[in-house]
């Protein structure tokens, strides 16, 4: 744990798994925020956003997902999803919430923040559980809703690697190839060079935790049958991104999720960020992104 990190919680989940989280606590918060964090990386780094939306009454837990974290040893070494399979990620997800929920006690509005492949997580919890949350952020989608099904046929492909981590930069090469002038195989993240030494620093995040073709597969397994059920969401869902994030498509993922939502009668508005790339929240323009994340959560309140 780095001097400024949140300290790390965990509970048991039914196929025996720790999952670690963490449960900032504001003074009598108004709402709870469940954060799904992204691939190879965690949840303890959203210290600097958990603290804003503190100072705007909302408490938040991020958990590290299974294959993550502090998560990983408990479901079986980096990358691996562990027992329970991809529904577990669901139910890992719904759990942290409980946990949370019961700490804080009372009734309060709930909502979700999906980045990334915590995104895609998101989305399928949201067809889920959606009528007992409050709504959703869902920020830098990275897949082509219309292509979630072809795409995990193409990873289904990849069976006979299913079990083998693969550095995060092999997965991730064609994003970093879309940065000219890179300094590293990870600027496609921000245009932040402090921020993106940070998660090349952090012995969680990048190539020192790679992922799974199988993790990735059961993921999208997750996302292929949510993608058809789009209009039994019965909250409202903000899609933020940078148009300059190439896990993205330069914006046009998270436009068609968008105008997916919309189409299915789901309460839906979309931010694309001018220049921003993948991670909103440790971009250069992070607090505007904050404070447009505050005030849409706060509309809800």
């Amino acid at each position: 744990m780095t001097p400024h990190e949140h300290p790390v919680q965990s509970c048991r989940d039914r196929h025996g798994v720790a999952v670690a989280y963490r449960l900032w606590r504001p003074a009598d918060p108004w709402g709870l925020v469940v954060v799904a964090h992204g691939a190879s990386e965690r949840g303890g780094p959203d210290e600097r956003f958990a603290q804003a939306r503190a100072g705007a009454g909302l408490a938040t837990a991020a958990l590290d997902q299974r294959g993550h974290g502090r998560t990983a040893e408990a479901s079986g070494g980096p990358g691996i999803v562990g027992p329970g399979g991809g529904p577990a990620l669901l139910e890992d997800l719904a759990l942290v919430r409980a946990e949370a929920e019961a700490a804080l006690g009372g009734e309060r509005p709930t909502f979700i923040f999906g980045h990334s492949l915590g995104s895609v997580i998101g989305l399928a919890a949201l067809v889920a559980e959606s009528r007992t949350l409050a709504g959703a952020v869902l920020c830098g989608f990275p897949v082509d809703l219309h292509g979630v099904a072809a795409l995990g046929e193409a990873l289904a492909e990849q069976a006979g690697q299913a079990g083998r981590a693969q550095p995060a930069s092999d997965l991730f090469a064609p994003y970093a190839e879309a940065v000219p002038d890179r300094r590293t195989p990870y600027d496609w993240l921000s245009r932040d060079p402090a921020e993106v030494d940070r998660y090349l620093a952090d012995p969680f995040c990048g190539d020192q935790h790679p992922l799974t073709w199988g993790y990735l597969l059961k993921v999208f397994a997750l996302a292929a049958p949510a993608a058809k059920r789009l209009d039994t969401i019965a909250c409202p869902v903000l899609v933020i991104a940078g148009d300059q994030d190439p896990a993205g498509a330069m914006g046009d993922y998270p436009r068609t999720l968008a105008e997916a939502l919309v189409a299915a009668g789901v309460p839906c508005d979309l931010r694309l960020y001018p220049g921003a790339r993948h991670e909103l929240l440790n971009e250069t323009n992070r607090d505007e992104v904050t404070a447009d994340i505050l005030a849409w959560l706060g509309r809800w309140r």
